[in-house]
Order: C-alpha cells, then sequence, then structure tokens
C-alpha cells in the first residue's frame, strides 16, 4: 500500500484526480489539465527548475492561489543567469575564500540580467509581482537558487538545468513530475513541453514519487556533490518583501488570491495606478512588457483595447511622451476624453489639420528632446493625439522625431490601416516603445502585413470576439441571414468578371515586371466591379423593405456600401414611416454630432452609416446591426458586428442581420463560378455564426437556402 493513503476505497486530495502517466503540450492543456488542478489540493509544492531571471520570478506565483487558500507553502530552486565570473567569486565565497558581501551583488544583478531595468521596475507595478512578494513576506514561498560546483570559463554553458516538481497533499499524497517544463508562463501555457508524473497512490510509481522527493530534499538542503545552492541573498529577498501589497483579511486585495467559490470571474485587478483591468488586459499589457514594450494587441471591438493602451503607456509617462496616432478625426477627441478620465493629472494636445498646435508643441516636445530628468520629471504627464495624417507630416516630424528613443512611446490605433504606401512613414519614428492596436491587424497584403510586423515585430496578444463572448464581456447574440438574389443580367456579368479575371490571373504567371503592373491593376479592377454587383444587387432594397415590415429590435445601425445604395434604403424607411438619421463620413462635424445625438436620444430608430463606423468610433448603445452591404473584407464586416456587441444594461442580447447574396437560380451545382459565389458569401456568414447563439439553426436554415442550388452541404464546411 502507498504511503499517502491509509485506505485505497477513499480516494481524497491529490489521489482523487484523474492524473495521467505522461502530459505533453500537443495532446493535453498542461496549465488547466495538470497544474491548477494539483495546486488545488496541494498545501506543498516543491519545484526545482532550470531557468530564473526577473521574468520568471515575475511570474512564478502564477495559478498558486489555490494553494494560497490552502495556507500552503511553495519551495523554489532554480537557476539564475550567471556568468563564469560570477560563479567563481560564488565559488570562493562557498569555500570561505572571498567576501560574502559581493553573494548579494551578483545574484542581484543576475536576476535583473534577463529584463531591463525598466521592465523590472513596470513588473512591480504589476499584481502577480505583488502577489509573489506577499509570499515571501508571509514564508508562504522559498526561493533557492543553484548553479554547479565545476562550471568555469571553460564551459561557460554549463549550468543547473533540471526540472521536477512534487506536489504533497494534508493526506500525505504526493503527486511527482519530470521532464521539459521550466516554471515559467511560457512553460506552462505556450511552450512544447512534456513530463512523466508519479503519483504515489499508484503502484509501481510510489517509489520513483519518493525518489523525486528525497533527491529535491537533498538539493534543498545542498547535499547534492555537483550542485551548489544557496539562500536567496538577503538584500534580493529583502528587496522583493518591499514590494508586498497591503492586505485585507490577511490577504492581498488583488485578484489572483480571492477565493471565488461561486466559479465566477473576478472583473477587475486594482493597481497603483487606479486603473483597473479586466484579466485579459492585464495578460495584454504584461505580455507587452515581457516582449520588450513592443507589439501588437489584437483585441475584439469592445473588449477594452484603448484603456490597456492608456494602461501600458502609463507604466513609464513621466519620462516618454506619448504619441497617439489615429486614423480619423472623429478619434481624437475619444482617446482625448478616455485619457484625462484614467490618468486626471494628464496632459493630452491634440495635433491635427483643424486644430492649431504649432505654437504649443515646442514647450511639449523639447523637455522630452533635452533628455534632462529634472525637466522631465517636473513635466505632467504627456501625451500628444494626433491623426496619421498629421503624423507623417513634415511639420509635425520637425518637432517630434528628433527626440531620443528612450524618451518616446508610440500607440497606433487602427495599425492595420498604417501598412499602406500612403501611411507607412509613421513607421519612421523611433520609438522605445510601440504598441499597434486593432481589432483585425492582419492586412490583405503581403507588402503592408510586413511593413507592420517590421516596426512592432508581431502581433503578441489575441483577444477575439468568441473568446469575448464565452467570458462574458460582449454581450450574446443572434445571428440572422437576411437572403436575397441576383437577377439573371446580375448574374451574367458576375460571371463574365470571374472569367475576365480568371484569365489575368493565367497571364501574370508569364508576365514580365512592366506587364504585371497593369495586369494587377486590371485585375483589382475587376475585381472591384464584380464586387459591386454583390453589394448592390438591385433586390436589396426590396428585400430590406420587406425585413421593415417584420419584428426586430431597435435602435439599430443600417450599414450601406455607397450614397446610390443609401438613397435607396433611406426610400423605404420613408415608405415605412420610419425614423431615421444619417452618418456619412464627409459630412461636417456638427451634422455628425446631430446624427449621433438623435440616435443616441431615442428621437430616431434607425441611423444609416456608410464606412466611417467601421472602425473605432464610438457609436451610442445599440441592440442591432443591418448589414445591407455585402463584403468579403473580413476586418470589415467583423468591425460592423462589433458595433452592437458591447455590453449594456440596456439590451440582453444583440441581433446581426446580414444580406446574404445568392447567384439565382440560373446557376447550378455543375458552376464552379456560382460555387465560388456561395463558397464567399458563406465565409462571412461563417464567421458572423461562429459566436451567436442560434449557430446550428442558421446552418439547417443555410442548408435549406442553398439545397436547389446543389451546394446545401456547403453549410456545414468550415472555413
Amino acid at each position: 500500500m502507498s504511503e499517502g493513503i491509509e485506505n485505497e476505497e477513499e480516494a481524497k486530495g491529490l489521489h482523487s484526480l484523474s492524473l495521467e502517466v505522461s502530459y505533453n503540450s500537443g495532446e493535453h492543456d498542461l496549465l488547466n489539465e495538470f497544474y491548477i488542478p494539483c495546486l488545488e489540493y496541494a498545501d506543498r509544492y516543491d519545484r526545482a527548475a532550470g531557468y530564473f531571471d526577473s521574468k520568471s520570478l515575475t511570474i512564478a506565483a502564477q495559478g498558486v492561489s489555490e494553494l494560497v487558500i490552502n495556507e500552503g507553502k511553495m519551495r523554489l530552486i532554480a537557476s539564475p543567469r550567471l556568468s563564469p565570473n560570477d560563479i567563481e567569486v560564488l565559488e570562493k565565497i562557498a569555500e570561505g575564500e572571498a567576501d560574502e558581501d559581493q553573494e548579494s551583488e551578483i545574484v542581484e544583478g543576475a536576476l535583473h540580467r534577463g529584463l531591463s531595468a525598466e521592465q523590472f521596475s513596470d513588473f512591480l507595478k504589476q499584481d502577480r509581482f505583488k502577489c509573489m512578494a506577499w509570499m515571501l513576506q508571509e514564508d508562504l514561498l522559498e526561493i533557492k537558487i543553484a548553479y554547479l560546483r565545476d562550471a568555469d570559463e571553460s564551459n561557460p554553458f554549463s549550468h543547473y538545468h533540471e526540472k521536477i516538481g512534487v506536489f504533497t497533499d494534508e493526506y500525505g499524497n504526493k503527486a511527482a513530475f519530470s521532464g521539459s517544463i521550466n516554471e515559467t508562463e511560457l512553460g506552462w501555457t505556450d511552450n512544447y513541453e512534456s513530463f512523466n508524473v508519479y503519483p504515489n497512490w499508484t503502484p509501481g510509481l510510489d517509489m520513483l514519487a519518493s525518489e523525486k522527493q528525497s533527491h529535491f530534499k537533498k538539493l534543498w538542503n545542498n547535499e547534492d556533490p555537483r550542485v551548489i545552492v544557496k539562500d536567496l541573498p538577503d538584500a534580493v529577498e529583502e528587496g522583493l518583501k518591499e514590494h508586498s501589497p497591503d492586505t485585507v483579511d490577511g490577504r492581498p486585495d488583488l485578484e489572483m488570491f480571492e477565493d471565488d467559490s461561486s466559479g465566477e470571474t473576478e472583473v477587475e485587478n486594482k493597481s497603483d495606478d487606479g486603473i483597473s483591468l479586466w484579466p485579459h488586459q492585464k495578460e495584454a499589457v504584461d505580455t507587452w512588457i515581457a516582449n520588450d514594450y513592443t507589439g501588437i494587441l489584437a483585441m475584439a471591438t469592445g473588449t477594452g483595447k484603448t484603456r490597456a493602451a492608456i494602461k501600458a503607456a502609463n507604466l513609464d509617462a513621466n519620462s516618454r511622451l506619448t504619441v497617439v496616432a489615429v486614423p480619423k478625426d472623429a478619434l481624437l477627441t475619444q482617446w482625448k476624453s478616455s485619457i484625462e478620465n484614467l490618468i486626471p493629472d494628464a496632459d493630452v494636445m491634440i495635433c491635427s489639420s483643424n486644430t492649431s498646435w504649432d505654437d504649443r508643441i515646442i514647450s511639449v516636445v523639447n523637455p522630452y528632446k533635452i533628455a534632462s530628468p529634472d525637466l522631465i520629471q517636473d513635466q505632467p504627464k504627456q501625451f500628444i493625439v494626433t491623426t496619421v495624417h498629421t503624423a507623417i507630416g513634415d511639420a509635425f516630424k520637425a518637432f517630434v522625431q528628433d527626440i531620443p528613443p528612450q524618451h518616446l512611446q508610440l500607440v497606433a490605433d487602427e495599425v492595420h490601416r498604417y501598412g499602406a504606401d500612403s501611411f507607412s512613414q509613421l513607421f519612421d519614428y523611433d520609438a522605445g516603445r510601440r504598441l499597434g492596436l486593432s481589432a483585425t491587424p492582419e492586412r490583405r497584403d503581403e507588402k503592408g502585413n510586413e511593413r507592420i510586423e517590421d516596426y512592432f515585430e508581431d502581433i503578441i496578444f489575441e483577444y477575439r470576439t468568441k473568446e469575448a463572448v464565452r467570458e462574458g464581456y460582449l454581450t450574446d447574440y443572434e445571428y440572422h441571414p437576411l437572403i436575397c438574389e441576383l437577377n439573371e443580367e446580375e448574374y451574367e456579368d458576375y460571371k463574365e468578371y470571374s472569367k475576365w479575371i480568371a484569365q489575368v490571373v493565367e497571364q501574370l504567371e508569364d508576365a514580365d515586371p512592366t506587364e504585371r503592373n497593369k495586369l494587377e491593376d486590371k485585375k483589382e479592377d475587376w475585381q472591384r466591379k464584380r464586387a459591386k454587383i454583390l453589394k448592390k444587387a438591385e433586390a436589396k432594397p426590396d428585400r430590406f423593405e420587406e425585413f421593415l415590415k417584420s419584428d426586430h429590435p431597435t435602435p439599430s445601425i443600417i450599414f450601406c456600401e455607397d450614397t446610390e445604395q443609401l438613397d435607396d434604403i433611406r426610400e423605404r424607411l420613408n415608405n415605412q414611416n420610419k425614423q431615421f438619421a444619417e452618418y456619412v463620413s464627409d459630412m461636417d462635424s456638427e451634422k455628425k454630432s446631430s446624427a449621433f445625438y438623435q440616435f443616441n436620444k431615442g428621437h430616431v430608430d434607425y441611423l444609416l452609416a456608410i464606412e466611417c463606423l467601421d472602425e473605432g468610433v464610438d457609436v451610442p448603445d445599440c441592440p442591432t446591426g443591418i448589414v445591407i452591404s455585402s463584403t468579403s473584407n473580413e476586418r470589415q464586416f467583423i468591425q460592423r458586428r462589433g458595433r452592437v456587441l458591447r455590453k449594456s444594461e440596456e439590451k440582453d442580447k444583440a441581433m446581426v442581420y446580414d444580406m446574404i447574396t445568392l447567384p439565382g437560380l440560373s446557376a447550378n451545382e455543375q458552376d464552379d463560378t456560382a460555387r465560388n459565389f456561395i463558397e464567399k458569401e458563406l465565409n462571412r456568414a461563417k464567421v458572423f455564426m461562429e459566436a451567436a447563439e442560434n449557430r446550428d439553426s442558421i446552418r439547417l436554415k443555410l442548408n435549406e437556402e442553398l439545397e436547389p442550388y446543389g451546394f446545401g452541404h456547403l453549410a456545414f464546411v468550415s472555413t
């Protein structure tokens, strides 16, 4: 019988878990299937791991909330990044041949070596680090460092690299493991790792569990002949404990250590600067810090990317000028208001073609150009919010571009826009910190994507609509396709353009560079004309008027293709005596404000919109979106959906209505053009459906609609 189990029929604690004998990242969720369940039952966690730097130290306490609730303890042995010279001095200290005061300096330097001093400082502002500091303060966490006795300059890469762990519960059950995994966030969540598990209640594995525990004990007591294991130097430990937060009922007032027995997710994390964040926003900011303050956040509309960006910018706002670039004038005041609400002492300056900024900007930027610490620290937290058109202009560049990188940070809102030739000059700014924001950062053109990636490196964090709806940060919604068909003439035109496009694609294979450019232009022109047939199908206004007569929730935003289509839709609204307002990009600001006001106050039930509501602008809350303009541009239709998914006390769920255009019954199942046509329209429907409550019933409906074409099965094919 195993040492930890007195009664095999009564499985308690760790023994109640159905643990696998081995785990790997390809087949298992290591964090949620093994690590967290074991911590929930453990009252001690002994861990030896290979790597330990400031970043690792910041996340060492990840997932230990249940261990803390159980009043358990974690003992960690890890290897800092020590140089051969460091090791030589530490060996002399161990042998009594050197000054022990050097030990603290060496280890502290090694802990900082993994990250810059700036990153270390910013991580101290994050809740997770404070939780770990509190664990050290309360003796719930002990850390020791390990290095090899025989590591020297002849073998500088030799270091302690073992990875073992042992969970123990109050009944004496042990679950030991060993394999490739380090005690880091990447190890438990992102890397490809594998390890074996040795529960002491499993015959044949109990001895291996005891061996792992004995080996850890030997290391902890510094009894291994090849490894030196020492306590964390006092100066380092005390420095960490200084950041232990205030407590409530004996525990930090931080989300990580809250006992959420209801199973509901704690909504906000508090922090020193007063900017509370949802867990996914905090994860986004942490990821940006860990990526050396560079990267793109891909966050669904309505999930708080602006707030996360302001939090990130505020980490070092006293020593850096923050430039926020936006694509449209309408976003300027929106950003200014958000910054001032979250950072009351910030000075926010707007620069655009509609504002006078030339005189004042000199006094704003000069302290950062001079880079005098005294001058900068005396300044309020300074933000410049500017349109991209102004930011790439010579006048603005003359004032800002000479600021040293360490005193400039750039936030690019709707970053996908700036990969275009006309806007990519924004990436000329040598900003030390760079943050891109977009619900849909990927562009269709490879060259534009390369420009964005070269400047921001990569998308470092993603939080998509499906995830946000599931976790309750966006409202539940239903998706309802409104089916209409092309007439015979429209479909013949569509087929003709498709034939011409196919011919050009074939010619491109052997074309020389000069001819290739002409062919590409011709192809793009025909693709636009073909797409317009779908977007402006003659049947759409009649189908819309039929929809108006049905029951549907209002207020509603109606997304149109162009002014011609807007005229048609306006006529149908008037036919049905509906009250509406219009919001079009080339309107003056007064008319736009009036439209929003009428819509927001309930004076009208419908807001007709062209293009300008697709990106960024916060529209008044409404439960319904009606997409008249068919598009295969995924970014565009995702952003349109995002307009109505924001959480609100005024709505229990949202409705998305979408005009799905079919080729008409002149098409048949042997017609490749018809199949491609339907697949493109279905791609949009399937993206809309992915997080919808009624996705299964809509698949069946689309199947019925497509059966006459012989393509009913396409409704069940994944995108």
